[in-house]
């Protein structure tokens, strides 16, 4: 090999390394939203998530304090999934209205 075709060598491998690093890069971070796009779907269609959204947003738009009633549902799993519900729903009200009163 000449001196010129090794200097383009070293050219061209320096010149894609960094694309493959960006195309890695994007590739993970795709991966990791379809991950929790797949989570949040999975909540919206949950019974028991969306009772409890749908209480804890009813609560904080009355002023009411953080009380989940999670005897609601008798398994274990439905349980935490009210309460993660009823948590988000409580804090994205009250929230939200906060926000409004600051204007």
């Amino acid at each position: 090999m000449t001196k010129k075709v090794k200097k383009l060598s070293v050219y061209i491998v320096l010149g894609v390394i960094p694309f493959g690093a960006a195309t890695v890069g994007l590739a993970g971070r795709a991966n990791r939203t379809r991950q929790v796009d797949a989570a949040g779907a999975s909540q919206q269609t949950d019974a028991a998530f969306r009772d409890g959204l749908y209480l804890g947003k009813l609560d904080a738009s009355d002023d009411r304090k953080v009380r989940p009633s999670i005897g609601r549902w008798s398994d274990p799993k439905d349980r935490a999934s009210f309460l993660a519900g009823y948590q988000r729903g409580y804090e994205e009200t009250r929230a939200t209205k906060i926000a409004g009163q600051r204007h």
